[in-house]
């Protein structure tokens, strides 16, 4: 009976990953001294890898030969501001916000297939309007005046993944460069330049 069970919650796990089309396979983060910055966002799509920056451009991974189709947005889409970014990679559809989502953030990327990508608005406070706070499920949250003044703006937390500065009070080094980066998200890429 056991083993029924165990064929059972195999067979409902290997579904639920094919039945899924396309996943984030891993989020880049470029850190240096002082900055640390999310860049693009690594997909599978029916097992064919494809990279997409956050400002919706196409980037074609060194040694990954695919035959992708990309479309790109015309004039005939409606949108001014969206003229010339990417449509589509292949079957998947990329989207951008528009006046009807508001005004904070038109023309930023807003979807990549099932993949949403939502930015801190002015209904989240002044600090980080304009700055991303998720890529599916992936929370990002940035230092604001209750973190203390030094860093503000800053990027502070990507999923489990924390990122602190030196501040004031720390006399071993100047202030806002970056004192450690501690967590394991398992999506997370860290570039150091």
């Amino acid at each position: 009976m056991l083993s029924k069970r165990i064929i059972l919650f195999s067979l409902l796990i290997g579904f639920s990953f094919i039945c899924k089309a396309q996943t984030v396979s891993r989020i880049n983060m470029v850190v240096s001294d002082h900055t640390a910055s999310l860049k693009s966002v690594e997909f599978l799509h029916i097992n064919t890898p494809y990279c997409v920056g956050l400002n919706g451009n196409f980037i074609q991974r060194p040694g990954t030969e695919n035959n992708l189709s990309l479309t790109y947005y015309d004039e005939f889409d409606g949108q001014q501001n969206i003229i010339g970014k990417l449509k589509s990679i292949g079957s998947v559809k990329v989207t951008y916000y528009s006046e009807f989502d508001g005004f904070d953030n038109i023309g930023k990327l807003k979807s990549i297939g099932d993949t949403k990508i939502t930015y801190y608005d002015r209904f989240d406070g002044g600090d980080n309007i304009g700055k991303l706070k998720s890529i599916g499920d992936t929370k990002i949250a940035y230092y604001t005046e209750f973190d203390g003044f030094d860093n503000i703006g800053k990027l502070k937390s990507i999923g489990n993944t924390k990122i602190t500065y030196y501040d004031r009070f720390d006399i071993s080094q100047p202030t806002g460069k970056i004192k450690s980066i501690d967590g394991d998200d398992p999506y997370l890429n860290i570039i150091t330049i």
